[in-house]
């Protein structure tokens, strides 16, 4: 039964968006990842960068995310955007 809780909690994780596997009890890092896919290194994410390393689950609704997160508008998210619309961790 452990085992398949373990299993399940990893499996919620990966799809979760913008979130990666980390060991249960670890702290996601959200300016690594941030950081990470900012590909040109110029402190904001596109739509493409933000959708870099998420698998067909997480694309599915990325778009709707990240113009969720997008509260400026300005099509393009700042880390508090990016990180403001990151799920929050499960207690």
């Amino acid at each position: 039964m452990r085992i398949s809780t373990l299993v399940l909690t990893i499996l919620s994780l990966a799809a979760t968006e913008s979130v990666a596997l980390a060991a249960p009890g670890k702290a996601v890092d959200p300016q690594k990842i941030f950081t990470k896919k900012d590909a040109n290194s110029d402190g904001s994410l596109t739509l493409d960068e933000y959708k870099t390393g998420m698998k067909d689950k997480q694309l599915e609704n990325a778009d709707k995310r990240f113009k969720k997160s997008d509260s400026n508008g300005d099509g393009k998210l700042s880390f508090d955007e990016f990180k403001a619309g990151m799920p929050k961790p499960k207690e």
